[in-house]
């Protein structure tokens, strides 16, 4: 089972805030695309995603 440092880390950055690289309306968790304009938004989210596994793995070692 993670850890608690872990835990928390991950829900802090699934609370954070995204928003549409192409109009700034805000995304909301399981969008794949962007509801006011209709950006894919795939690299966006595989940023996103790639930021949280840097942050995760910082954290364990």
């Amino acid at each position: 089972m993670p850890d608690d440092e872990l835990i928390d880390a991950a829900v802090e950055w699934l609370a954070e805030m995204r928003v549409c690289p192409q109009c700034a309306t805000r995304i909301r968790f399981g969008d794949y695309e962007c509801p006011h304009c209709g950006a894919d938004l795939e690299d966006a989210l595989r940023e996103w995603a790639g930021s949280l596994v840097a942050e995760l793995q910082s954290k364990e070692g």
